[in-house]
Formats: C-alpha cells, structure tokens, sequence
C-alpha cells in the first residue's frame, strides 16, 4: 500500500514491522547506498524513514477519512540528531488516542486539522540516534 501510494518509498527501501492502534515501526535496513561521507547513516535517508514512519501511521489511522478525501501532508519538521546513526534503523511514531479523537472533531468541524508525530530512531543496540517533531495536516486537496 505505502509503495503504491508514495512511489518515493521504493527509492528509500523503509519497511513497515507493525502497525497498531497507537503506533507504527518501520526498519531501514544497513546498506551501503544510504551512507553520507563519514560512513553514517546520511541525514536525507534518516529524514525519509522518519518522515515516512509517521506517514504511514497516519494513513493508517484515519484511511476512512482518506476515504472522504482528507490527505495528510507534511507542513514541518523538527530534527534532532543525537548520536551517529549506524547499521539498521528501528523506526517509531506514536499517536495517542486522545489526540486521534481531536484531530476527528477538528476535520468534523473545520474540514482540516494539525498534529505533531513525534518520530524515534534506533540502532540495533537500542540508542537513540534521531527525534522528530513532524507537523501533519490533514485537509481535503483543492481540486
């Protein structure tokens, strides 16, 4: 479904684990093609995991307003790189039920509604390399 509907996420080579009521995982696996030029994980893939981690949960939390042509879109992106991010990538974005329920009476009233995905990435070791606020918003495109 991801590859489908964003044809950039075949280029960036980020998988889904999980999906669940609250919260997704992805894994970037290690390759070669991903590293900057200090042998790190390159700053635009750990964007792109990132990005896409909280994208997919959005669009799998609320595809039923998908369904009814709100589209989510990325607005802002908070980055916070705390260590050298090295090998796999372990993905999660978390989005409590609480705030699910008033992003759905904000589309209800507005048409529209904002929210802020914060994004987590680590390595194999469990560290935390980078932290994300990533600013949705979730609107019916103009025609």
């Amino acid at each position: 479904m991801l590859a489908d509907s964003v044809p950039f996420s075949r280029v960036l080579g980020v998988q889904v684990v999980s999906v669940s009521d609250e919260q997704a995982e992805t894994l970037l696996p290690a390759s070669p093609e991903r590293l900057n030029h200090v042998g790190t994980v390159h700053a635009v893939a750990q964007f792109g995991q990132g990005e896409t981690t909280s994208g997919i949960l959005l669009v799998a939390l609320f595809n039923d307003l998908q369904a009814q042509g709100i589209v989510p879109v990325a607005a802002d992106v908070a980055i916070h790189y705390r260590k050298p991010a090295r090998g796999d990538l372990h993905g999660a974005a978390i989005l409590p039920r609480d705030e699910q329920a008033r992003i759905r009476a904000e589309v209800r009233e507005t048409g529209r509604a904002r929210v802020t995905i914060p994004v987590t990435l680590r390595d194999d070791e469990g560290t935390v390399t980078t932290e994300f606020e990533i600013d949705w918003v979730l609107l019916k495109p103009r025609a």
